[in-house]
């Protein structure tokens, strides 16, 4: 039996886009068992892939948030748990220092990760042992597929598959709601609380009921704004206390449609191959863009976008403004896109995504 351990820590979304490669190796490869590092909060999360055998949570955020005596000695003793397990091979697929450096903590044979002109740190190209180099241009599911078919030596082939359409079912509720993601960790990914309060208005006039789903109280204390300004009625909802990943991703996969800027939950929905139609500023399409049989992108068109910063420099610091790029993408044309996938299921991608070249 092969032991292979990944290092992939965060983001949520980045652990939806690790997927596929998962499925690929679980496919060629059925003789390994993989092992996962992943930051303790998407540990849940991490563990639903079946090629998963085991979860590996670390406190690494909150470590390096509160340096200390405390803090060193919960990572000495995270390493002595980690190299109780010798692997064949470990991958880095994050790119980082800090990525890099836990990897190099484990028992191991070999050390693979991206090249230092393929990193998102080059310096941390430069301290694997086995650095592979995949276009950083690439899609974030690319180049993790290519990644792990160059360190594992299999052939890559077919269509991204998340591997989670068995392991999450939908809970069957009807008529299933409309599911509206307000919440996102980067201020300038935030959809203007009057587009969402506009978009509510028009699917209940269609008669479909909403839900709102948040993580924070910040985004419940969103959500709730946004129900109060659509009026008093049964057919929006929020939860009244937060929910567990696994929940989440139930009450996804069991949505009728799903709206949400770039984050992990609007990444969920696409993977779970629910209709989902993801909101685009700061964030380039052709490295994070839904990659879903049943997703449509919209990206601002503004000359600045996509920048990649988390806060908009165009707005003063304490601006409570939404970023131009995303104030620019409409409710009424969100609704007009969503009309269109809710009449017509059919398999909707981003060109540059759809005629991605794995080679």
């Amino acid at each position: 039996m092969t032991q292979i351990l990944l290092i992939r820590m965060s983001s949520l979304g980045d652990i939806f886009h690790t997927f596929p490669a998962l499925t690929d190796l679980h496919r060629a490869r059925p003789d390994i068992r993989l092992d996962w590092v992943v930051e303790e909060a998407f540990a849940e999360a991490a563990a639903w892939h079946p090629a998963v055998h085991r979860v590996i949570p670390i406190n690494l955020r909150t470590w390096l948030r509160q340096p200390g005596p405390g803090s060193l000695r919960a990572l000495r003793r995270w390493r002595e748990a980690l190299r109780a397990e010798h692997y064949d091979r470990v991958i880095d697929s994050q790119g980082l220092l800090k990525s890099v450096f836990i990897a190099r903590q484990a028992r191991r044979d070999q050390l693979h990760g991206f090249d230092r002109h393929s990193a998102r740190e080059s310096l941390a190209g430069l301290l694997v042992e086995r650095g592979h180099r995949i276009s950083p241009e690439l899609h974030a599911i690319q180049r993790n597929r290519l990644l792990m078919a160059a360190a594992l030596e299999y052939p890559l082939s077919g269509q991204p598959d998340f591997g989670l359409r068995d392991h999450l079912r939908a809970p069957g509720q009807e008529p299933a709601p409309l599911v509206f993601l307000p919440g996102t960790t980067w201020r300038s990914k935030l959809w203007p609380e009057e587009h969402w309060i506009t978009l509510s208005r028009l699917a209940l006039g269609a008669g479909h009921r909403v839900e709102l789903l948040w993580g924070t109280q910040q985004e419940a204390d969103r959500a709730l704004r946004i129900v109060r300004a659509c009026g008093p009625t049964s057919a929006i909802q929020v939860a009244a206390s937060r929910s567990s990943l696994t929940q989440v991703a139930g009450k996804l996969a069991g949505a009728r449609a799903v709206v949400g800027p770039d984050t992990g939950l609007t990444h969920l929905a696409a993977a779970l191959e629910t209709p989902v139609v993801g909101l685009f500023g700061p964030t380039p399409l052709s490295r994070v863009g839904l990659s879903g049989p049943l997703s449509i992108n919209m990206a601002s068109e503004l000359p600045c976008a996509p920048c990649r910063k988390r806060d908009c420099r165009l707005l003063a610091t304490d601006s409570r403004a939404a970023a131009p790029c995303m104030a620019g993408l409409h409710p009424e044309e969100v609704w007009h896109r969503l009309q269109g996938i809710l009449r017509a299921p059919q398999r909707i991608m981003t060109a540059r995504l759809a005629g991605a070249d794995l080679a």
